[in-house]
């Protein structure tokens, strides 16, 4: 049994984890079978009608379709191989043929029950409540078998025979994989959204079955901004949980040192389901994914996470004595700190049921067949289990599933019995569970996660974009309509499913959008001051196109100016405006040179815009002026002085000169 369920374990692991792939793959993969369940009914009271709706494809006409019944199963191993095709058993009873006619239409086969005899008109007796194999099976005209599928008739105890049901906590995943546009933007499809859509009017219409919803917020987020109405719940039964804002490998960022993206992306998460929603989150209980190592988990404790759900694949198979009671009872798991937290294995054998048939419909009772295998082996009051339904799962077997989980008891097959399971949220899972454990100490099992991975440079590139984002915020402090588009992106880049390359388109694409923010506040291109004095003041002119104001540092440097009033300023730019700022100078020199300008967020995280000034001075400095003063005296004194020697000089030669007589 210990191999049976690790090994049934590590296949679920495998297939929730790559479930986005596996659809691939199955959607790509011509199903070789012709004959599919449109409906069946999931439990049936003791005296009820086990009804089977089947499509019939393309069956050529007189084909014979036969249905047998088998004993009951006894354990979940021998439930795995009737799915299988296997190990029937004895046949109890068969219904009377049907034959295909050219329509090819949809047909229904029924089986009435009693639990006493006589046998009911075209039906049979079964005395005991269990899970019975089904064999439908279609024959040609000549005896050549064509096509066969196998499902379970899910009989329920009288309604006076006494049973516990086992509690059921069903989470219904809503995600998808992201993809790029050409500019990186992360998007999703309109397929994919139509699909989400569909799946949260599934979940809409399970109005009495109560519920656990884990939604990634960006898929809600996108199907809000494209006004689909669809996630806003209408069932207070359920509960939500919180969610990172995409999935993430969270083992691995915290391993390249980026744990604060971890509270980041649950807090953007947060924000958006609680407006979508109308409703919080829970923190209190999450569903973990394998990528969540004990560091991690050390961190999700600070957001007040005090129960998680693993998949059972990742409890050590050295622990693992008996496989029913690892899935019916809670335990302890420990962080990397020591930190407990109260623990349910999820149900990873019911789970892969959606995934692994090639009908989903047949998956959907497949599932509801674990459960009630489970029950027959656990039939205990304290019991319960965590199902995770994928989010690959095909939405009609989505649909099916919960149909049956909403009539427990019975009542659509004509003849109500006592239910086996009994559905409710996560939170009322851990309240009703026992815990496993010896001398009133609970038993503390060890569980195992992914190896982290090496992120690459994608490490320090988010390193980057978080600090440029950090600049941002202290530049537009009411700009949050404005930040927030630019940190989702950042956000959306550690999803899980992205290549390292995509990864950087998102970042490239993420700092595009702050560049685009950023060349909103500007600085004139070119700009001349001419200074006639020593000191004076140099005019900046700043617009600001944004609709917030936004704190910018200001930074100002030249070889031939001084500061008095300092190189740096903080300044506050009003929205939708421009501000003027004189920046105080005195000249060290005269003639041209230039003034270097940056504007920064406040703090100086972000470049923001950088301008250069030529500036022309006319003013005469102290050295230089009384290099002119001096200058000029001199030329002063030699003038008076030569003056003076040139008047001498005219005398001198006026008193020499002989006079002249008359006629001489």
């Amino acid at each position: 049994m210990i191999g049976r369920f690790m090994r049934v374990g590590v296949v679920a692991a495998f297939l929730l984890v790559l479930c986005p792939l596996l659809a691939n793959a199955q959607s790509t993969q011509a199903a070789p079978h012709q004959l599919k369940l449109v409906h069946q009914t999931a439990f049936v009271g003791p005296n009820g009608v086990f009804s089977v709706e089947l499509s019939t494809g393309d069956l050529p006409a007189n084909t014979k379709v036969d249905l047998v019944l088998f004993s009951a199963v006894t354990s979940r191993s021998r439930l795995d191989r009737t799915i299988a095709g296997e190990q029937l058993g004895n046949a109890v009873f068969s219904t009377p043929a049907i034959i295909l006619d050219a329509s090819r239409s949809t047909k229904t086969l029924t089986l009435p029950l009693n639990e006493k005899w006589p046998a009911p008109e075209g039906g049979t007796v079964l005395s005991e409540s269990g899970v019975y194999p089904v064999l439908i099976e279609a024959t040609a005209a000549n005896g050549t078998r064509l096509d066969s599928i196998v499902t379970h008739l899910l009989r329920l105890p009288a309604p006076t025979t006494p049973t516990s049901p086992l509690a059921v906590a069903a989470t219904v995943v809503i995600d998808a994989p992201l993809g790029l546009s050409r500019e990186g933007a992360p998007q999703l499809s309109d397929t994919q959204l139509r699909r989400a859509s569909e799946q949260f009017r599934i979940l809409a219409a399970a109005t009495n079955t109560p519920l656990t919803l884990a939604a990634t917020p960006f898929l809600v987020q996108a199907l809000a901004e494209a006004s689909d109405p669809s996630p806003r719940p209408d069932n207070r039964a359920r509960q939500t949980l919180s969610r990172p804002y995409v999935t993430i490998d969270a083992g691995s960022l915290i391993s390249a040192g980026r744990s604060s993206v971890l509270g980041a992306e649950y807090a953007t998460g947060d924000n958006i389901l609680a407006n979508v929603f109308e409703a919080a989150p829970d923190h209190r209980t999450l569903v973990l994914d394998p990528s969540v190592t004990p560091s991690a988990l050390n961190l999700l404790a600070q957001s007040g996470t005090r129960s998680v759900v693993l998949q059972s694949s990742q409890i050590r198979s050295s622990l693992v004595s008996d496989e029913s009671s690892v899935l019916t009872r809670s335990f302890v798991i420990e962080s990397e700190n020591g930190t407990s937290f109260s623990a349910m294995a999820n149900d990873d054998a019911a789970s892969s049921r959606f995934l692994l048939a090639t009908d989903p419909i047949l998956g959907a009772h497949h599932a509801l067949a674990e459960l009630m295998m489970l029950h027959q082996e656990q039939p205990s009051a304290d019991r319960g289990v965590a199902l995770t339904i994928p989010d690959a799962v095909d939405t009609s077997a989505l649909k099916e599933f919960l149909a049956g989980l909403a009539a427990t008891t019975g009542a659509p097959s004509g003849s109500a019995g006592n239910m086996v399971v009994q559905p409710l949220t996560l939170d009322d899972l851990f309240t009703r569970t026992g815990v496993a454990g010896t001398s009133q100490k609970p038993t503390v099992r060890s569980w195992t996660s992914n190896d982290p991975t090496d992120l690459g440079t994608y490490g320090s590139q988010l390193e980057q974009a978080q600090w440029n984002l950090l600049g941002l915020r202290t530049m537009l402090p009411k700009g949050t309509e404005i930040v927030n588009p630019i940190e989702n992106t950042i956000l959306a880049s550690a999803e899980a499913t992205l290549t390292l390359n995509d990864r950087a388109a998102v970042l490239n694409n993420a700092n595009n959008q702050l560049l685009a923010v950023t060349s909103a506040i500007s600085l004139p291109k070119s700009q001349k001051v001419t200074l006639t004095s020593r000191s004076g003041k140099i005019p900046l002119v700043i617009t600001n196109s944004l609709p917030v104001e936004a704190l910018v540092r200001i930074i100002v440097s030249s070889p031939k100016l001084e500061f008095p009033s300092g190189t740096i300023y903080e300044i506050t730019l009003a929205p939708l405006s421009t501000t003027r700022t004189d920046i105080q100078v005195t000249t060290r020199a005269s003639g041209a040179f230039p003034l270097d300008v940056a504007i920064t967020s406040s703090g100086g995280g972000v470049p923001v815009a950088s301008s250069r000034i030529d500036v022309r001075s006319t003013a005469i400095s102290g050295v230089g002026l009384f290099l002119s003063l001096g200058a000029g005296l001199f030329l002063l004194v030699w003038w008076a002085r030569h003056i003076r020697h040139s008047r001498r000089a005219r005398a001198l030669v006026a008193t020499n000169e002989p006079s002249q007589t008359p006629g001489g």
